[in-house]
């Protein structure tokens, strides 16, 4: 929370506790903006949004959550292939897998090339990378916004609660949900050998939103 209130508070609007962020939280992020502050952005407000979320973030120490390298560890012991796709900037990105120690344990990782896109077009761009394609993979995410790009390119999703996105908001997907991370839904887990795609500090249909992740991401910031 503390980057989107820092966000909000860059354009002029009173910052949100987690009760408030819940219940309007919706993509596109201009559209949340548009319930905070009763105005859509302009385009250099937009703009100067992005920076503000993106640059937040690195003033705070990437943690592992608990248990979560075991986990990827562990996958990856079992058959899996695991990749991380994420709407963060490529090279924050991997800045932030190599401070968490956990880049060795994905086989490909992708942050945004360019400014712009969608989460659609940026996970497809990520999966024609991998063999198979998006055949057997299982993306994880914590938001109903990621469950349309899985089923844009014929991935299977589990959504995992814990975020700052409702468990019945979830729900109202369609796609398994999950309480945590380690006890994804069983019909949904995929076999040794397949891809295990999985997502990390998730964000609002490309913008600079950053929620904060629940049990679904291994990496999250301190608070």
């Amino acid at each position: 929370m503390g980057a989107t209130n820092a966000t909000l508070t860059l354009l002029g609007a009173v910052p949100v506790d987690d009760v408030t962020y819940r219940a309007l939280h919706c993509v596109p992020i201009p559209e949340f903006y548009r319930l905070v502050l009763g105005r859509l952005l302009t385009v250099d407000e937009q703009a100067a949004a992005e920076g503000k979320f993106t640059r937040y973030p690195s003033r705070r120490p990437v943690r592992l959550r608990d248990g979560a390298a075991a986990l990827l560890a562990d996958l990856r012991d079992s058959g899996h292939t695991q990749s991380l796709q994420s709407l963060l900037p490529h090279e924050r990105l991997m800045a932030e897998t190599a401070e968490a120690g956990v880049s060795d344990l994905f086989d490909r990782i992708d942050g945004r090339h360019r400014p712009g896109g969608t989460k659609a077009e940026a996970l497809a761009a990520h999966l024609i990378h991998q063999p198979g394609h998006s055949r057997g993979v299982l993306l994880i995410g914590d938001t109903s916004d990621d469950a349309h790009p899985a089923r844009a390119v014929g991935a299977r999703a589990v959504l995992v609660t814990g975020g700052l996105e409702e468990p019945a908001s979830l729900h109202r997907t369609g796609t398994a949900v999950g309480d945590n991370l380690h006890q994804p839904p069983h019909a949904a887990r995929p076999r040794a050998g397949q891809q295990q795609g999985r997502k990390t500090g998730t964000r609002c249909a490309g913008s600079a939103h950053r929620p904060r992740t629940g049990d679904l991401s291994p990496l999250r910031r301190t608070r």
